[in-house]
């Protein structure tokens, strides 16, 4: 591979194989030359000092990968302590330091806030194990982003890009809580659904379902409008108003408009 930017990458070795070598590999096609231990230390060279002397302070980008088990490694900490005290012999701005840290969820992002509170003041990128495309352009375009800053000396500049990442994380992070709502409310829906049809199914609703022309419009009605019916109280369809009447609930009204919809429409 031709010369371009040194990314070095800080992971647990526990990570490597599942997660961050899908990475390297996708990185290195997007012509990124990454230096990653496995690959760049030769038999008989000493670790720590081609780590610390040859990887993090030659490299131009640093990627930290945070998971459960890099928080859990005194090695990536020492990485970090070690960068982190480089580049602030170099700047005083932690706005201009080379780290590019990024998270596999949410859980791990509120763990380096607390641990590490000055990497989150600097890029953050979500990175899950089944990341998407849109996901790795994000990160290879932050890397030249912060590389082209840094040799540009742009303080001002540098500012601008790190508030527009920051800005589109926060969006992202926005995203994501919005799309985990809709697979709860998916996930209950379908749950609903399926009871809904187990009920139908077993006969039980039919009292219910023949009136459900005279139910759904009424606020109230008499009890004798089921007579016979012994089982839409128990089901939660219907309750007792507390003046000798019935109203149908939430849960009954939302039974007999699926009815309509899917078996009777």
């Amino acid at each position: 591979m031709d010369k371009s930017i040194l990314v070095f990458v800080s992971h647990s070795s526990g990570d490597k194989f599942e997660y961050i070598e899908p990475i390297v590999a996708d990185l290195e096609s997007a012509y990124i030359n990454v230096w990653i231990d496995k690959k760049k230390i030769a038999p008989g060279e000493n670790l720590r000092s081609s780590i610390l002397n040859d990887g993090l302070d030659k490299a131009d980008i640093v990627l930290i990968f945070f998971t459960k088990q890099s928080l859990e490694s005194s090695w990536v900490d020492k990485e970090i302590k070690h960068v982190l005290r480089e580049e602030g012999k170099k700047r005083s701005n932690f706005n201009l330091n080379k780290i590019i840290s990024i998270f596999d969820s949410q859980e791990v992002y509120e763990s380096i806030s607390e641990r590490y509170p000055e990497l989150t003041d600097d890029l953050m990128h979500l990175m899950p194990n089944n990341y998407t495309a849109i996901q790795l352009a994000q990160l290879v375009s932050a890397i030249w982003s912060k590389y082209l800053s840094l040799q540009s000396g742009d303080l001002e500049a540098q500012k601008i890009i790190l508030d527009k990442d920051r800005e589109l994380f926060e969006k992202d992070k926005n995203i994501q809580g919005l799309n985990e709502q809709v697979k709860f409310l998916q996930s209950n829906q379908s749950k609903q659904e399926i009871d809904f049809e187990r009920i139908y199914q077993s006969g039980k609703a039919d009292v219910l379902i023949k009136q459900r022309n005279s139910i759904l419009p009424a606020t109230f009605f008499k009890k004798d409008l089921l007579a016979g019916d012994t089982s839409s109280i128990a089901f939660g369809f219907v309750e007792n108003d507390g003046a000798g009447d019935l109203r149908a609930t939430e849960l009954g009204r939302g039974f007999l408009k699926w009815v309509i919809l899917n078996k009777e429409g």
